[in-house]
């Protein structure tokens, strides 16, 4: 059985930070209902255009130095941007098939 003031209990503590429309990670002078920068959709499209600019910034800038690679392949226009790339798609799929031998079921622990 979980105590009223533990942490474990589904009870919301009341305290001088606490009130009815604080969240669970209302601060001293925040309410819930308070909107986020990045609850706007406008917010979170900036981010992915930002995103989207420094990626495409990036492989440009292939074309103003001269790379010293040490083999022939890693002086190939976008090299690092590809590798990187498909780096992070290799440890994807990699983590999915982990979680496929890892996972167990809901009531597991029960």
């Amino acid at each position: 059985m979980v105590e009223e003031d533990s942490p474990l209990s589904d009870e919301p503590n009341e305290g001088p930070n606490r009130g009815p429309n604080a969240g669970p990670n209302a601060g001293p002078n925040e309410e819930s209902n308070e909107e986020r920068w990045l609850d706007r959709p406008g917010s979170v499209d900036l981010i992915i255009k930002v995103l989207i600019a420094s990626c495409v910034l990036t492989v440009l800038a292939d074309f103003f130095y001269h790379k010293h690679g040490d083999y022939a392949f890693q002086e190939w226009f976008a090299f690092d941007a590809l590798f990187g790339f498909l780096a992070y798609v290799g440890l994807v799929t990699a983590a999915k098939g982990v979680r496929r031998l890892l996972m167990r079921d809901e009531d597991y622990y029960d």
